[in-house]
């Protein structure tokens, strides 16, 4: 035999000896391989939803060992980045007829008949499908505002930082409309989580019923459709294993200094409106200008300062869409119209002073209406997330003080400051008229607003672990220097400050007492930026057992 043919012969034998990728396929081609359909068949329905029906997940808690392969599944399906899950598994322990209990649980999103995230996205990026009951994300309409992620109570939406959006389980949908079982479902080795029908009135009658986890969060909030069966019982006061493990939250810093100087400039316009009616003709004019101005530059800067917590900015236009039913739409439009109504009253400021009028009062109260109706909506976007620290009437408490507070000691040192150029006798006249008074007023409202943070911390002692006491011990252990500057700038600045200005402001020269004026303000300002960034990093977030 020719050595070409020698050469033919054993490249024929090469391409019969296949690798193990290549036998694989040649056997799934030639049906020689289980599909494994007659097992995941049985894991979905047979029909698609009927009137009053929708799709759910049903997870067997005896079946579940806890394995992940269906979070590992997951991830793969839907090509995540190696540190996000759509599906997660927790443990839960305790004690159940005097014997140890250990439970794993799976879960991911439950597609709620009432879904948190659908009802608080500004844009609405979710949709509810009428047909399947799924709770799909909108990839394209999304503008990265991540309320969904403070509303959800399980934890379900995820931020995407290269993408600037967050997306979220969609059941695979996809593959049940194809009668192929979603990747969890085909992933788990012992048949744990399946699809089924259940009917959307008996969610509604009996929300307890479902999601009925020892540490899972109230059902009735967004009655989650998502039913776990288990022939043990689970005692009602078993815990995550992670339950003595909290950490701070993120700090939204953008958010941080958009609340507060929206905050100090609804504040400003008010004390603007009040103190420009108890001063005379001539230093009313001199003052309302350098107040108006000084109240709008913070308005815009907050407002400036909120795109950057947007993942994608450039539509941020879209934020009105959900206006119906989003708290977070309506302060966006609520602080939109404090704006324009804003820069109107001071593009008119000399119009006004030089003829005082009907129409010039209407618009200042204007401007003060809607910025107080904007600082509640602000209060509401928290507090209808339903996180204990946050919904509670602390925040409103907090919320408003902190306009009271900046607004008082902002406009007394613009006063004063505004006033510097003048004979000593008019600047003696409007520390008088507007310092003392104003002095006193940040005073009492951070002694108010001291007392009941301080109060707060009360519930260190309380016997069991509550979301409260949690919130405390991170602002008195892994935040406490960012609490002990809290309280030092606030007594500081709102107490200790304002009561010697009161007592020897008489004693003092004109430059000193600007000096003062300004470093108090400065530092309630501080006060206030501490006090909203533990706002946001104290806070225990909602979510399944971890």
């Amino acid at each position: 035999m020719a050595d070409e043919d020698i050469l033919i012969h054993q490249a024929l034998e090469d391409q019969r000896d296949m690798t193990a990728v290549e036998d694989f396929a040649f056997k799934h081609d030639f049906k020689q391989l289980p599909s494994g359909e007659s097992s995941y068949k049985q894991l979905i329905p047979k029909t698609t939803p009927g009137p009053g029906q929708q799709y759910a997940f049903e997870v067997n808690l005896d079946q579940c060992t806890g394995c992940k392969a269906c979070v590992t599944a997951c991830h793969n399906e839907n090509g995540l980045e190696e540190d996000e899950t759509w599906r997660s598994v927790g443990l839960i322990h305790g004690v159940s007829a005097d014997k140890p209990v250990m439970q794993h649980v799976t879960g991911a999103c439950h597609h709620c008949l009432e879904p948190a995230c659908m009802h608080g996205c500004p844009v609405k990026a979710y949709e509810k499908d009428p047909v399947t009951g799924v709770v799909k994300h909108l990839d394209d309409q999304c503008i990265g505002c991540q309320y969904c992620i403070l509303k959800c109570p399980y934890d379900v939406p995820k931020y995407n930082k290269k993408k600037g959006i967050v997306h979220k389980c969609d059941m695979c949908i996809g593959r049940l409309k194809v009668d192929e079982a979603p990747a969890c479902v085909r992933a788990c080795p012992n048949e744990a989580i399946r699809i089924t029908l259940i009917e959307t009135a008996a969610v509604r009658q009996d929300p307890s019923a479902f999601v009925k986890i020892p540490q899972a969060p109230n059902s009735d909030y967004t009655l989650p459709t998502t039913r776990y069966l288990t022939r043990k019982k689970l005692a009602a006061d078993m815990t995550s294993i992670n339950a003595a493990s909290f950490e701070p939250q993120h700090p939204h810093l953008p958010l941080v200094v958009m609340l507060v100087l929206t905050q100090l400039s609804v504040g400003a316009f008010f004390m603007e409106w009040l103190v420009n009616r108890a001063v005379e003709d001539s230093l009313r004019a001199l003052l309302m200008p350098a107040h108006v101005f000084t109240a709008l530059a913070l308005g815009f800067l907050a407002l400036a300062a909120s795109i950057f917590h947007l993942g994608r900015p450039l539509y941020a236009f879209r934020a009105v869409l959900g206006l119906k039913t989003s708290w977070l739409s309506r302060e966006i439009l609520a602080f939109g119209v404090f704006a324009f109504l804003a820069f109107v009253y001071a593009a008119h400021t000399r119009q006004v002073l030089a003829k005082p009028s009907l129409q010039g009062d209407i618009l200042a109260g204007s401007v003060v209406a809607v910025g107080v109706f904007a600082v509640f909506a602000s209060i509401m976007v928290y507090r209808d997330t339903h996180r204990v620290l946050w919904d509670t009437p602390m925040t409103t408490f907090k919320f408003f003080m902190t306009t009271a507070i900046l607004g008082t000691a902002t406009v007394m040192a613009v006063s004063l400051n505004a006033c510097a150029g003048y004979s000593p006798g008019y600047f003696i006249y409007t520390v008088q008229a507007v310092g003392v008074p104003l002095a006193g007023m940040v005073m009492a409202l951070t002694s108010m607003k001291i007392i009941v943070e301080v109060l707060l911390f009360s519930h260190v002692r309380d016997s069991r672990m509550t979301a409260l006491k949690k919130s405390m011990m991170l602002m008195s252990g892994p935040l406490r220097v960012w609490t002990a500057q809290r309280f030092i700038y606030g007594i500081a600045g709102g107490i200790v400050m304002p009561v010697l200005f009161l007592a020897l402001h008489v004693y003092w020269t004109p430059v000193w007492t600007l000096a003062w004026v300004s470093l108090m303000a400065a530092m309630t300002v501080a006060a206030e930026f501490m006090e909203r960034y533990l706002f946001f990093r104290a806070v225990i977030p909602l979510k399944m057992p971890h």
